[in-house]
C-alpha cells in the first residue's frame, strides 16, 4: 500500500511538472527560421494584413520571405533586426494591429485603400490631386500603374509618411488636407528614398539566373532594373556596377551595396533601404528579400557602397 501511494505521488508530480513546463513554453515561445505550424501561419496572416508579407499565401512555414517581413517590422519599431519573433516583436506587431483597427474605424468614411493594379474614379481623383501638387507627371487615366506608384512614394517621402506606395487612409487624408509644396527636400534626397521604396514592392519576386524583369531577377538584374526605372543607367553585372557612381561610407536609402560571394571581388549587389538593412535578389533565399548588413555572412563579405543620385 505504501508503494502505491509513492507511485501515485510521483505520477501527480510529473503531471504538474508537464503542465508547468507547457505553460512556460507557451509564454516564452519564439518563432524563427525553420519552424512551422499554426503559430507560424497566424504570424504570416498578421504580417500580410499589416503589409509586411506582400507575396505568397500563408503556408505555416517560417522561410526567408517570412523572416524578411519580420525584419521589416523590427526595423520600423527599432527592434534588433534578427528575424526572430520574440516578446518585443510580438508586442510591436500587436500594437500595429490595434492601431490599424482603430484607424479603420476612425477613417471609415474615407475612400478605400488605393494601390498598384487598381483602377477607377478614386484612382483618377488621386492622380488629379497628385498632379496638381506636382508629383504625378503622366496622363490622367484612372489606372494605378508605375507612374502613380512613384508619385505616391514621392508624396509620402516628402511629407513624413511611410513611403510604401500605398495610398491608405493616412496618405489620402494628408493629400486632402495638406497641399504641401514647401520643404520637399532636395531632388537627390527624394529620389534616393523613392528608389528604396520602389524596390520594396518586388519582395518575394523569384530568383532567376540572368533575370532582369519582375518575372524574376538575379542580384545585378534587380539593381539595374530598379535604377533604370528612375532613369539611372548602370552596367548589368555586379562587378561592373561596383565601379559606377560615387564611393560612400555613410549610407543613405537608395545607395548600392556590394559583397564578394561566389566569386572573388564584387559578385553580389543590393540596395540599401535604411536601418542597416538592404534589399536584394538572393539565390540562397530564392528571391528578393531584405537582409541586415550585420548578418554574419554579409558583414564578413561587405566590400563597400556607391551613390547614384547626386
Amino acid at each position: 500500500m505504501r508503494y502505491k501511494y509513492i507511485i501515485s505521488g510521483v505520477l501527480i508530480f510529473m503531471i504538474l511538472l508537464v503542465f508547468q513546463v507547457s505553460d512556460v513554453s507557451a509564454e516564452g515561445r519564439v518563432l524563427k527560421m525553420g519552424m512551422s505550424g499554426e503559430d507560424v501561419s497566424s504570424l504570416q496572416k498578421e504580417l500580410h494584413s499589416l503589409g509586411y508579407l506582400v507575396s505568397g499565401s500563408p503556408d505555416g512555414i517560417f522561410g526567408p520571405l517570412t523572416m524578411s517581413a519580420v525584419i521589416d517590422l523590427q526595423r520600423k519599431h527599432d527592434i534588433a533586426c534578427d528575424g526572430i519573433v520574440g516578446p518585443a516583436t510580438l508586442a510591436a506587431m500587436n500594437d500595429e494591429l490595434a492601431a490599424k483597427e482603430a484607424e479603420l474605424q476612425t477613417n471609415s468614411s474615407l475612400p478605400n485603400v488605393l494601390k498598384k493594379g487598381m483602377k477607377g474614379d478614386n484612382v483618377l481623383n488621386l492622380q488629379k490631386k497628385l498632379k496638381s501638387l506636382g508629383y504625378y507627371l503622366d496622363s490622367l487615366d484612372g489606372i494605378f500603374g508605375s507612374g502613380t506608384l512613384v508619385a505616391v512614394i514621392d508624396f509620402q517621402a516628402t511629407n513624413g509618411l511611410t513611403a510604401d506606395g500605398v495610398a491608405g487612409p493616412q496618405t489620402l487624408q494628408t493629400l486632402q488636407n495638406l497641399p504641401i509644396t514647401a520643404n520637399r527636400g532636395t531632388s537627390a534626397d527624394r529620389k534616393s528614398q523613392m528608389i528604396a521604396s520602389f524596390a520594396r514592392q518586388f519582395l518575394g519576386t523569384p530568383y532567376v539566373w540572368g533575370g532582369n524583369s519582375p518575372e524574376g531577377f538575379d542580384c545585378s538584374g534587380f539593381t539595374s532594373y530598379i535604377y533604370n526605372h528612375f532613369g539611372i543607367q548602370i552596367p548589368r553585372m555586379a562587378d561592373e556596377q561596383f565601379y559606377y557612381g560615387a564611393r560612400v561610407s555613410q549610407l543613405i536609402p537608395g545607395d548600392m551595396v556590394f559583397f564578394t560571394t561566389y566569386l572573388p571581388g564584387p559578385s553580389h549587389s543590393g540596395i540599401y533601404i535604411g536601418d542597416n538593412c538592404f534589399i536584394h535578389s538572393s539565390s540562397a533565399a530564392g528571391g528578393v528579400i531584405i537582409t541586415s548588413l550585420s548578418q554574419d555572412y554579409y558583414s564578413e563579405r561587405y566590400l563597400g557602397a556607391c551613390r547614384l543620385t547626386n
